[in-house]
């Protein structure tokens, strides 16, 4: 188990399993989002792909996110330290830095899921919206209400929350900064599931990220890229990147693996190679 120190956040690898963790860890705060952690949850992906870079094939299958303490996931951007920006060049600086941390979250290679225990709102709510896979327990609410403070989301809920429940339902969420429930979440499209409590939460997730671990590596990927291109440019984009993975990866090692196993009761260990 491999794990680097960082101020805000605990950052966890297991090598053997291939399965990453970061874990909110402000629990007094309600874990809400100083600029300290949003460095910090920008270094811990960067800490990933050089596990990634460093590895003979590829080390990272998943990564976890969830938090500390039982009362929130996270509450939001920490208001008290963004009373203190006072001028135009200052505040810009808080949805530059905040999109660049979603951007992590979302851009980074490998699967990432997030699991949420308790409150989650604002800048909470679009770290679970740019991972890629978002389980909950019941008791979980989440909401954007940034619009009783006067400004819009900053890291692009808007516009992700389009992508994932349309305009009109994106626009009653963001300009009303309503509470939803999980349930609600995870009909409006959210969510991928919801749960009972904390401990179906962790048995959902590792089930997930096991399974996830347990594919050809450069396959999920190159699927997360597919879907990403897409979404972000366009149709014909993601057809054109597929047009060119497919080939690349059925040149792959762990491709020449499962074709020799289709068939048999084998279950290849495929290395991202």
């Amino acid at each position: 188990m491999s794990d680097t120190d960082f101020e805000t956040i605990d950052w966890s690898f297991d090598e053997e399993t291939g399965l990453g963790r970061i874990t909110l860890d402000r629990p007094k705060a309600m874990n809400a989002i100083n600029i300290q952690m949003q460095h910090d949850l920008i270094d811990a992906f960067d800490a990933f792909q050089a596990l990634d870079d460093e590895a003979d094939g590829i080390a990272v299958r998943a990564v976890i996110v969830d938090s500390a303490g039982d009362k929130a996931f996270c509450s939001g951007l920490d208001v008290g330290e963004m009373s203190d920006f006072s001028t135009y060049h200052q505040k810009k600086r808080v949805p530059d830095l905040f999109c660049e941390m979603c951007a992590a979250f979302e851009e980074y290679d490998a699967p990432v899921v997030a699991a949420v225990d308790g409150l989650c709102l604002g800048g909470g709510f679009e770290i679970v919206m740019s991972s890629d896979f978002r389980f909950a327990v019941e008791a979980a609410s989440f909401g954007q209400p940034e619009v009783n403070f006067g400004v819009l989301p900053g890291g692009a809920a808007a516009q992700r929350l389009t992508t994932m429940v349309g305009a009109s339902r994106a626009k009653e969420i963001t300009m009303t900064g309503d509470q939803l429930s999980a349930a609600e979440a995870a009909e409006s499209g959210i969510l991928t599931d919801v749960v009972a409590d904390t401990d179906e939460l962790d048995e959902r997730v590792d089930e997930l990220v096991s399974k996830l671990a347990s594919k050809p590596p450069l396959a999920v990927r190159s699927i997360k890229q597919a879907v990403n291109i897409t979404r972000n440019v366009g149709y014909d984009a993601g057809i054109e990147y597929a047009s060119h993975a497919w080939p690349a990866l059925a040149q792959s090692d762990d491709y020449a693996k499962a074709i020799d196993a289709f068939g048999s009761d084998e279950q290849p260990e495929f290395e991202g190679k």
